[in-house]
This record gives structure tokens, C-alpha cells and sequence, in this order.
């Protein structure tokens, strides 16, 4: 399989599938989550979906076209992940609850580190679809933290910031757990989980700045 479409005669219409294409995503998902897009070869994404070579470039269209799909997929399994942070009702505490899933993530047997952030490291500099698959996560992690933040400095919970500096300490998250998920998937994992605790050390700080002003509730 190379990444264009095969050339040749169009598959039949009106024949029902034989496979469940949702399970086949999930499990091409697993197989280049594990090993990276350059190192997945077609013989190891027909061994893991169960796929004839036939019914992958019928279900996917190229290698590339398995590629998109899991990225797809994968950014719709994250949305229990996100969608504390980007529509919860406390701010800190879903703040906490997302850094210590990801803690979670980082201490599983063989944690592969995040697929996004893989795929964007190995393949969206020279690819730019991949590249707007990424760019589009990172958005909606950065986005999805600043929410929270929004909602800390409401609660008195962080220091007051306008919409810019909120943005900004969002960014500052967002790129230490990015960098927390290099470090996993390189096999760093005592690196990595020092790193999220120091991330986690510098929102409490903002926290601990929050209860010591004026009006907070330290001394």
C-alpha cells in the first residue's frame, strides 16, 4: 500500500462489508500508536485489522488514508478526556483531574506517549494535512485548558488575567505536557513524570498567589 490510491478498478458498489470498520480503525489506531506511521508497514496493519490487503484499500484508501482515519479517531477518544476541561464546572479540580489522567497514561506498561504528538513529531513537518490534524488538536488542548483557567480566576482560584495572559499561561501548560509526552514515548518515563510535576508545582504557585492576595483566603 502506498500512500495514493491504488490504481486499478473501483470496488464494486452496493456490496455490504464483511468487517466492522470501526474496529478496524481502532485497531490500525493500536498498531501505528505503537510503532509509528514510517515503521507500520501494510503487512502489519492487515495482521492487526484482520483486513485482506483488498478490504484495507477499500475501507481506507492508501496507508495515509489509515493514517487519517486513527488520527480522526483518536481525537474523538480523547473528548472524555477534554470535555472536562472545556465545558466543566469547577476550575482547578478539572485542572488536577486531567493532569493526573495524564500521570495515569505515563505509569501504564509500554505507555506510547500521545498519538497526536507522535504523529506530529514524525510526520506533519513534511505532510501538510497531518500538519492541520495536529495543529487542530493542539488548538483544541490549548483552548480546552485556557477554559479552565477562565474559570480558576473566576472561582479566585489563580490570579485575575484577561483573555491574552490566560492564553498565555494556557500555552505554558500546553507546552510542558506536550514535552511530557516526547519524553514518554522516548522511554523517559521518570523524566516525564517529573516534568508534569513540576508543571503541576507551577499551577499551584499561581494558586498559592491567588489565596495570598488581597481579599484571598491565605493570611
Amino acid at each position: 500500500m502506498q500512500d495514493d490510491r491504488k490504481p486499478g478498478r473501483a470496488p464494486r458498489r452496493g456490496r455490504p462489508r464483511s468487517y466492522d470498520l470501526d474496529a478496524a480503525t481502532a485497531a490500525a489506531l493500536h498498531a501505528l500508536w505503537t510503532r509509528g506511521y514510517e515503521a507500520t508497514t501494510v503487512e502489519d496493519l492487515v495482521e492487526a485489522t484482520g483486513l485482506a490487503p483488498s478490504s484495507l484499500y477499500a475501507a481506507f484508501g492508501s496507508k495515509h488514508g489509515v493514517l487519517e482515519a486513527s488520527l480522526a479517531r483518536y481525537d474523538r477518544d480523547r473528548e472524555d478526556l477534554l470535555a472536562p476541561l472545556e465545558r466543566g464546572e469547577a476550575g482547578l479540580e478539572d485542572l488536577r483531574l486531567f493532569f493526573a489522567s495524564v500521570r495515569t497514561s505515563l505509569t501504564r506498561p509500554g505507555a506510547p506517549g500521545c498519538f497526536m504528538v507522535n504523529t506530529a513529531t514524525e510526520v506533519a513537518p513534511r505532510d501538510e494535512r497531518i500538519a492541520a490534524h495536529a495543529n487542530r488538536y493542539r488548538d483544541r488542548v490549548r483552548d480546552a485548558i485556557a477554559a479552565a483557567l477562565t474559570r480558576a480566576a473566576a472561582l479566585g482560584e489563580v490570579p485575575p488575567a484577561g483573555a491574552e495572559e490566560t492564553l498565555g499561561r494556557a500555552r505554558i501548560v500546553q507546552a510542558a505536557l506536550f514535552g511530557v509526552q516526547v519524553a514518554a514515548r522516548s522511554g523517559a518515563t521518570e523524566e516525564a513524570l517529573a516534568t508534569l510535576g513540576a508543571l503541576e508545582g507551577q499551577v499551584g504557585q499561581w494558586a498559592a498567589s491567588a489565596a495570598a492576595a488581597p481579599g484571598g483566603d491565605g493570611l
